[in-house]
């Protein structure tokens, strides 16, 4: 019996040490990360760092980086959380999402300081002057729940008006967001690049209010409101902190050389599907002033956005969201 006591012991121990820390087996495999969407400017910082940054961070880890752009959001946070990806790019939203479930994703790093986002009101709508004049018209958004319809409530809430006072609607994703101008079935739209500029040069929309820049994003939400961010599980950062710091130093130095360089030497290092946009020059002079100079996501921003998350039922009034455990900023120092 004693002997048996001694074996459970000693296989209770190997399996808590093999727990404790990342299996020498993954040492060899591919550093795997996830982008919650296909490439687009809205990324752009991930999409910079992939060109710039992802060399030395290889030779750093000693490992290759292998990089999987999921289709949607849900498959890619999904994928982190089961321990599929070792990291994501994300809203910072979605990591407060996980932490209203009981599931621990952190914020590492801030890529973007503002929505890479505009609110377009059709050119035929001369009476709407204001976002206060959007009272009982419709706005349509990528979706319920998304960041654009938080987008959209912020800009009524700054203009004093309720979230009953306008209809939100989904447009069944970026496809429809053309279609949905076109066919008049909303007054206005949260739309980003490179369709913002389409429904620009085509003359079906104006732009009311545009968060690309940190002093209008600041208006409407009252304080800070960074979107994508590099997250990760706690438990995995845990694990691995020179991993982890090796990833956030990568990103922040893209960051760095993103405010270093011109429009144009950021077009160039970008795939080749975004620098054949018509109009990419533009389109980059307006999304470029988004880009996080530090990567640092504030408790601010963490409050002001579980508010909105709050506000549009994603997340229940009752759970308490402790900005300490969303934002991680111990890699950047």
């Amino acid at each position: 019996m004693k002997k048996l006591k001694a074996i459970l012991l000693l296989a209770a121990a190997a399996v808590g040490a093999i727990i404790s820390v990342e299996p020498a087996a993954s040492q060899d495999r591919p550093l795997r990360m996830v982008m919650a969407s296909t490439p687009s400017f809205t990324w752009l910082p991930f999409l910079v760092a992939r060109n710039v940054a992802f060399d030395a961070l290889q030779k750093e880890i000693g490992r290759t980086v292998d990089v999987t752009y999921a289709p949607t959001t849900t498959p890619a946070i999904l994928g982190l959380l089961a321990g599929d990806y070792d990291f994501g790019i994300a809203y910072v939203q979605h990591a407060i999402k996980a932490q209203a479930e009981n599931k621990d994703l952190v914020v590492l790093l801030a890529m973007m300081d503002s929505p890479t986002a505009a609110l377009v009101v059709r050119t035929d709508l001369s009476e709407i002057q204001s976002p206060a004049d959007l009272k009982g018209k419709a706005v349509g958004v990528v979706g319920l729940g998304s960041g654009h319809h938080m987008i959209a409530l912020a800009i009524a809430d700054s203009a004093g008006l309720s979230a009953d006072d306008v209809t939100y609607r989904s447009t069944g994703g970026i496809s429809g967001w053309l279609p949905s101008l076109r066919g008049k079935r909303v007054d206005a739209l949260i739309a980003s690049e490179p369709t913002l500029s389409r429904i620009l040069d085509e003359g079906i929309g104006r732009i009311m209010v545009d968060l690309h820049d940190r002093d209008t994003t600041s208006r409407i939400f009252k304080g800070p409101h960074p979107t994508v961010a590099l997250v990760a599980r706690r438990e995995y950062v845990d694990a691995n902190p020179k991993v982890t710091k090796a990833v956030v130093g990568a990103h922040l130095n893209a960051l760095k050389w993103i405010a270093q360089k011109s429009p144009g030497e950021v077009l160039a290092v970008l795939p080749d599907d975004l620098k054949k946009q018509q109009g990419v020059e533009k389109i980059l002079q307006r999304v470029l002033p988004a880009v996080s100079k530090d990567g640092v996501v504030s408790r601010d921003a963490v409050v002001i956005t579980a508010k909105w998350l709050r506000q549009m039922g994603e997340i229940p009034a009752s759970v308490t969201i402790d900005p300490a455990k969303i934002s991680d900023s111990r890699f950047l120092k």
